[in-house]
């Protein structure tokens, strides 16, 4: 009996240790794949894939190998914008060369009213980062019925790629939709974030049945609804093959950057 009791404390105590020692999701951490400059210059290589996205958050945007269509993350599952601007929903094999992603707790709650232009939707945001510290990072997600919605979406990248703001001045489609309910995801960045993303806020859009979104362009909404996640800690993963080694990406691409933020 004594030794029976033995074994059954050292199992319990084993049973202990071991959910001591399991690692807890990576929370407050935004996690990116690759970088804003590689993607500038032409990297349309996967470098990530679908599943690890998943893995690494619940809520995201990004592109496609190829530059195949708008990555955007609601609730785990990614949908996959093309050129018509219809939506797909990617398995986790799908490659990806550039994403960001948390696994999103709301930090903040704010209600947006009489946006009648995205850089309305940008300051008043602007002012929760304020409140709250510039040198964050935060993902948002704005739900609610809109007046006007203006977006983008692009088509597929054959190689040799060509940097992206030369693609763009051919290969993408726009697309307006009125009276539509939606969701918004949105990533702002710091500024010292320069070179490796887009400081300040980039935003895709999603309809509320999943069959349209993009690269969000232009907003009018009367009242939207935002949950904020404020997060504190930064996770990159790199490619490690020449193209990427050889890339020059301490160049200004900042001109190129706003050509493509922009119609």
């Amino acid at each position: 009996m004594k030794k029976f009791n033995f074994i059954l404390m050292s199992a319990a105590l084993c049973v202990f240790v071991s959910c001591a020692s399991v690692k807890p999701a990576e929370k407050d951490t935004l996690f990116q794949v690759a970088t804003l400059q590689s993607l500038m210059l032409g990297y349309y290589d996967g470098v990530s894939n679908v599943g690890e996205l998943r893995r690494n958050g619940s809520i995201g945007i990004g592109c496609f190998e190829g530059v195949n269509g708008e990555l955007i993350m609601l609730d785990g599952t990614v949908y996959q914008a093309i050129y018509d601007g219809s939506i797909k929903t990617p398995d986790d094999a799908t490659k990806i060369p550039f994403a960001n992603a948390t696994l999103f707790k709301s930090n903040i709650s704010a209600r947006l009213e009489n946006i009648d232009s995205l850089e309305t939707l940008k300051k008043q945001l602007n002012e929760v980062v304020e409140k709250n510290g510039r040198n964050l990072f935060y993902f948002v997600r704005i739900d609610g019925d809109f007046e006007t919605t203006n977006f983008r979406s692009e088509y597929a990248q054959e190689k040799p790629y060509k940097p992206l703001a030369k693609a763009m001045e051919t290969d993408q489609t726009f697309f307006d939709l009125a009276n539509v309910s939606g969701t918004i995801v949105g990533l702002y960045c710091p500024d010292y974030m320069d070179k490796l993303n887009t400081p300040g806020w980039h935003f895709h859009f999603i309809t509320a049945d999943r069959k349209m979104g993009g690269h969000l362009l232009e907003v009018k909404a009367k009242s939207l609804s935002a949950q904020i996640d404020k997060t504190t800690s930064f996770k990159m993963i790199l490619p490690e093959d020449d193209a990427f080694q050889n890339a020059g990406l301490a160049q200004d691409l900042s001109k190129d950057i706003r050509a493509v933020e922009v119609k």
